[in-house]
This record gives C-alpha cells, structure tokens and sequence, in this order.
C-alpha cells in the first residue's frame, strides 16, 4: 500500500463569493501540492460561504446551488486540481434531488474533484 498525502486548509471565506473562494483553493492547493500533498480538504461550504446563508429563502439558496458535477465551480476546481496537480475536495451548496433523488432539500455537498 502506498502512502497519501493529505492536506488540509481553512481560509476566511467571503459569503456568496465564490470567485474570491475559488481563487483561496487554487492558491492554497497549489501551496499544499509545493509542499507535497497529493489531495487537499477544505471547509465546509468552502466555494460557496456558510454563514450568510441563514439569511436567504429558498429560492436564493436554490440560485447558489450548482449541479454536480456539471456545475461552474466544480468546473473551475477540476481546472485547479489538474494545475496544481491535487485532489481537491472542496464544499458547496447543491439542489435538491442531486445524487440523492429521495432528498427533498438544498444541501453542503462535498465535491471531490481529481488530477487529470
């Protein structure tokens, strides 16, 4: 059995900002391959925030949501994961019925995404 590297990262996300996000992952991802890791973990809702959530109705947290794994963002980590050559496993909000038919609600689904 060969041995895993595994990363892990927290970053003070901006909520609703999934740019801003997404550049944290790809700077961290890249700072965690330098250094040798071979996937990397981030926090909860990581692309996506999390607090301000609390604040929004359905309808406005159905927009945040993104389908996996067609999605923008799990678009944009692919892009990352093969540059920075990691596996990223990063948290974003999902629709319901995603991956799970019998889920009635909006989720934080993890979406790992690899090295090409």
């Amino acid at each position: 059995m060969q041995n895993i590297s595994i990363a892990t990262a927290q970053f003070e996300n901006r909520s609703g900002d999934k740019k801003y996000n997404l550049e944290a992952i790809d700077r961290l991802s890249a700072e965690a391959a330098a250094k040798g890791a071979q996937v990397i973990a981030f926090h909860e809702c990581s692309v996506t925030g999390y607090s301000f959530a609390r604040k929004l109705d359905r309808a406005q947290l159905t927009d945040l949501a993104e389908l996996i794994p067609d999605g923008p963002s799990i678009q944009a980590l692919t892009g990352i994961a093969a540059k920075n050559n990691i596996a990223i496993l990063a948290g974003l909000f999902a629709p319901p019925g995603i991956r799970r038919a019998e889920r009635p609600r909006l989720a934080d689904e993890v979406a790992a995404r690899t090295r090409l």
